[in-house]
């Protein structure tokens, strides 16, 4: 005979014979008695069991901060260099990103935060799943039948719009959507994070709960919520940070919205390929967000800054290789020949080599 468990589990218990299986219990009132709370995997941010949802624009280096994320909890660390993470076993599921790109970031962003590269090898698990899944209940009912309850204490999703099925405006749905992770930080005993793009046009007069694409209910579910815009910047303060070595760094801002804590202060922070750091010296305390279409600054800083995002670029693509295919790096960064070829000439990193009938991009050193 069935119990009533697996009963309720399978919804064919309803009506008054589910209501006879919720159990209450009296209110604790003596603090020796309340259950422990459960440890902190980012300190002041998220505990675990619960859910952080990292929103921001497209292509606004959200996946390279989730990885850094990951770095962080795999060998204890610090995360942004503000927040201590908990030491910790993390699942990193890209379902957007292949595999050879993906495996060359995380090496890099290891690498560029100086990270324990045995801890991260022992505690970092990669599932490369691009163009595997399209709904989040096969990819849980998936994850939950190969990994042991407790044998992660991090699962990241990278992104979500991959697994979410119908519209993202649609509550319904992205109700359903979350009470699937809800199944699966239950089943594996574990933090779930995921990424979420923001809705099109400007940000800046919205909050950060309302940002996201689609339904409120991605802002509102969430356990933590940090909510990642771009800056716009006058000269002043671009040149301050070229003056500091982070040429073509691009300004970012943080907010958080938390259930079991205080809100922090927003964070601003530079993604300087390819890790983001913090602004320690205030140069972005006094800047908006973007608007869309407006540059960071103007004149020859702009240029500054495309040559940066060209090698930034070219870094990714080339990988361990000292040379690549001047038409095959255009296709892919989606830029003008001529763009790429004024760029290469006052690059201190590259340079274009010119034949009968192709060209190739070579590392000068």
């Amino acid at each position: 005979m069935a119990t009533v468990e697996a009963l309720i589990a399978s919804g064919k218990l309803g009506g008054a014979e589910r209501a006879a299986a919720i159990c209450a219990e009296p209110a604790i009132t003596e603090y020796e008695e309340l259950p422990e709370l459960p440890p902190e995997i980012i300190e002041g941010v998220i505990r675990k069991g619960g859910k952080l949802l990292v929103a921001g624009a497209s292509k606004a280096g959200k996946s390279y901060l989730l990885i850094e994320l990951a770095v962080a909890v795999s060998t204890g660390g610090w995360w942004l260099g503000r927040f201590k993470c908990m030491k910790g076993r993390v699942l990193y599921v890209n379902l957007e990103i292949q595999r050879p790109q993906f495996m060359h970031r995380v090496c890099r962003v290891a690498d560029a935060l100086h990270a324990d590269q045995t801890l991260v090898n022992e505690n970092l698990m990669i599932a490369n799943l691009r163009g595997k899944y399209s709904d989040a209940a096969t990819l849980v009912d998936d994850l939950i039948s190969t990994y042991k309850c407790g044998e992660f204490d991090l699962v990241i999703i990278d992104p979500a719009y991959k697994i979410q099925p119908g519209s993202e405006n649609d509550a319904d749905a992205i109700t359903r959507f979350c009470a699937e992770l809800d199944r699966l930080v239950e089943a594996l005993d574990c933090t779930v994070a995921y990424s979420h793009h923001h809705s099109k046009g400007g940000q800046g007069g919205k909050n950060a709960q309302d940002r996201a694409s689609g339904s409120g209910v991605f802002g509102r579910d969430a356990d933590a919520l940090i909510d990642m815009v771009e800056l716009g910047i006058n000269d002043d303060a671009y040149m301050a940070e070229r003056l500091r070595g982070r040429r073509g760094a691009i300004p970012f801002r943080l907010e958080f919205v938390l259930r079991d804590f205080k809100s922090p202060e927003p964070l601003d922070i530079w993604f300087t390929h390819p890790i983001h750091v913090t602004d320690d010296t205030g140069t972005l305390a006094s800047c908006n967000v973007r608007k869309p279409g407006k540059a960071h600054c103007s004149g020859k800083d702009r240029s500054e800054a495309t040559r940066a995002e060209i090698e930034a670029a070219l870094e990714e693509f080339m990988g361990t290789r000292k040379e690549v295919d001047r038409k095959t790096f255009v296709s892919h960064v989606g830029k003008d020949k001529r763009t790429v070829n004024k760029h290469l000439e006052d690059s201190e990193l590259f340079e274009l080599v010119s034949g009968p009938s192709s060209a190739v991009i070579r590392r000068k050193c």
